[in-house]
């Protein structure tokens, strides 16, 4: 299974991280570069900046086509590919269970992000040392995931006419056929270090620092609009709670990470 990580290349402390946890964990991790706002196309941005519910950053746009990136070169492996970002926290269970994915769905979620989402209530797939459980709706967290070839063409013909986060591209924009691992696989570092562990590596993120999104343009009809239909939408999910869906948070094993970290570099 290759697994590749997006990176910057002014980021060089994040890549030793990485790389660190590729060695630590015998998963030999290739190298995206980044895509930045100087690499969109002329245009590109003005073309997408209003697709979301609110406007989006060029660093959002790049991240985005970072991620598109990854997709195309997932349409020519049957197996389909891992997609990391440079502040994943791998599992020691990582390299094994990534051999042993299910075939079938369209993404895999790999991580967990510390919130809940919209599960089925029963596993598709239940081993020994994890279990794959369909996701309905996820919600954050573009940082650790699987793709597939069927799954990376629905995306990229979506990433054609329109736009968001990374995360809500994945989970709530694409009408994807998902699933999540359990115990998660990954753990962004920052999340690590608010919940008290300490990763090895101080990370601050650059994506929403220059977020748009001042009580104006909040105010503004369309995204207006856009924000009202995605609650309808969940609230549609919360009438499934009482038949077919719980939600709840991804299970993840803090032992195994307190026992590993940090991860030295």
């Amino acid at each position: 299974m290759d697994v590749f990580y997006i990176n910057l290349d002014q980021a060089g402390d994040r890549r030793a991280f990485m790389e660190a946890q590729g060695k630590a964990r015998s998963v030999p991790l290739q190298r995206l570069r980044a895509t930045t706002p100087a690499d969109l196309r002329p245009g590109e941005y003005d073309r997408f900046e209003g697709c979301w519910e609110r406007k989006l950053t060029q660093n959002e746009i790049a991240l985005l086509r970072s991620h598109g990136a990854l997709w195309k070169m997932a349409l020519d492996r049957p197996e389909g590919l891992v997609v990391l970002e440079d502040d994943a926290v791998l599992s020691p269970r990582f390299a094994e269970v990534i051999e042993r994915l299910p075939t079938g769905y369209d993404l895999i979620n790999l991580e967990d992000f510390g919130r809940r989402k919209f599960f089925a209530r029963k596993p598709d797939v239940r081993n020994d040392d994890f279990s794959i459980t369909r996701v309905i709706r996820d919600k954050t967290g573009s940082a650790a995931y699987h793709v597939s070839p069927q799954g990376a063409r629905k995306l990229l013909a979506l990433a054609e006419r329109t736009a968001a986060p990374s995360d809500a591209f994945l989970f709530a924009v694409a009408d994807l056929n998902m699933a999540q691992v359990e115990p998660a696989l990954a753990q962004q570092a920052h999340i690590l270090t608010e919940r008290g562990f300490d990763p090895g590596i101080v990370i601050t993120t650059s994506i929403n620092k220059d977020r748009i999104g001042a009580p104006r343009e909040r105010k503004s009809a369309r995204f207006a609009a856009r924000r009202t239909l995605t609650q309808l939408r969940l609230a549609g999910l919360h009438i499934r709670r009482a038949f077919d869906l719980t939600l709840r948070s991804a299970v993840l094993d803090d032992g195994e990470f307190r026992a590993v970290l940090p991860v030295k570099f």
